[in-house]
């Protein structure tokens, strides 16, 4: 899926950079703490003797849950084949998300969010039931909210929606396997606070690419969250003077997340907070020029735990739709701190 901070195009510089500390990582443990869309953990899950993945948010943890958690994939086309055939529902998600609910938000088309809804609901029932176990449930749930990404009605995020249908959304919508990455890894998936988590684990890699800017994740993906969750849609409301009743947030809107590392005020303390209590010996930062917190920061931080390096790599950001603005190069930055050659 399209998402802010990705890091598909700088998976090679990654691991060129950590491989230049570290160039055995066959029997290392590799953490991910912000893990995302899970692909830098997908990428090191066969390099590694030990993958640790984590994120706060649930849509996170769907992917991660899938990705990382699960390693076989003999029973994913045969469920695709058969879910793909559910009746499509007029449900939660029809309701909060397409031109048929109450609020007529167009994020997806009727038939499709009917589709997805009668998807979602099959695959719930069946494993409450107990005909789907945990590994088949989080394949599915990822599956579903992949392919809907494919059929959303937004410029790549889920901040707004469009006022038309655009090409890609008005196809219809199909139930495509996304499988999981299959090595000999040991897992471990988590969903919690990262400077939390940190207290509770050890190993030899720590990779961290936190929130840079004030963007906030949960409310930008909201939507998959409501994809993975259902029974999460409580929508918020406020007054509007002038109708003199409560209206439901026009973006369908829950609460929401907010991460201390997209505030200006909290990021600096958070991150160093994190820095102190880590139990690895490599740590390697992705950040950017444009974050919230400047090199120097993050240098005179680093600095106090152990030796620092930075390595640098310009490429195109994120953009969430066409416009020339969009193309300008940032340059994505790796800070490095080793912690074993710290000098006493």
């Amino acid at each position: 899926m399209r998402y802010i901070g990705s890091k598909l195009r700088l998976l090679d510089f990654i691991e060129e950079t950590i491989r230049e500390f570290e160039s055995n990582l066959k029997d290392k443990v590799f953490c991910d703490l912000f893990s995302g869309t899970a692909i830098v953990s997908c990428h090191f899950k066969d390099k590694c003797s030990k993958i640790i993945s984590n994120d706060l948010e649930h849509y996170s943890y769907v992917v991660q849950r899938n990705y990382i958690g699960n390693n076989d994939d003999s029973y994913c086309d045969r469920l695709i084949h058969q879910y793909k055939k559910s009746q499509p529902i007029h449900g939660p998600l029809t309701e909060a998300l397409s031109p048929s609910g109450s609020e007529k938000r167009m994020f997806f088309t009727t038939q499709n969010a009917m589709k997805i809804d009668g998807i979602r609901e099959a695959i719930q029932i069946d494993y409450d039931s107990g005909n789907l176990n945990e590994d088949e449930y989080y394949f599915l749930i990822c599956s579903l909210m992949e392919s809907a990404d494919k059929v959303a009605n937004t410029t790549g995020v889920y901040g707004a929606f469009l006022k038309s249908f655009k090409e890609t959304a008005s196809k219809s919508f199909e139930l495509q396997a996304h499988k999981p990455i299959i090595s000999g890894a040991e897992v471990s998936v988590n969903q919690e606070d990262a400077n939390i988590l940190i207290e509770n684990i050890k190993g030899d890699i720590l990779y961290l690419d936190p929130p840079y800017n004030n963007r906030q994740y949960s409310s930008n993906y909201h939507v998959l969250n409501y994809i993975c969750d259902p029974t999460s849609i409580s929508i918020k409301t406020k007054l509007d003077k002038d109708l003199n009743k409560e209206v439901e947030s026009k973006t369908g809107l829950s609460e929401y997340n907010i991460s201390k590392y997209s505030r200006k005020a909290e990021a600096k303390k958070a991150f160093e907070d994190l820095i102190s209590k880590v139990q690895f010996n490599k740590i390697f930062i992705s950040y950017n020029d444009e974050g919230i917190m400047s090199t120097e920061e993050i240098k005179e931080i680093l600095e106090k735990y152990g030796t620092y390096y930075l390595r640098t790599k310009e490429y195109q950001r994120y953009k969430s739709n066409n416009i020339e603005v969009d193309k300008k190069k940032v340059t994505e930055q790796i800070h490095i701190l080793i912690k074993e050659e710290k000098n006493d």
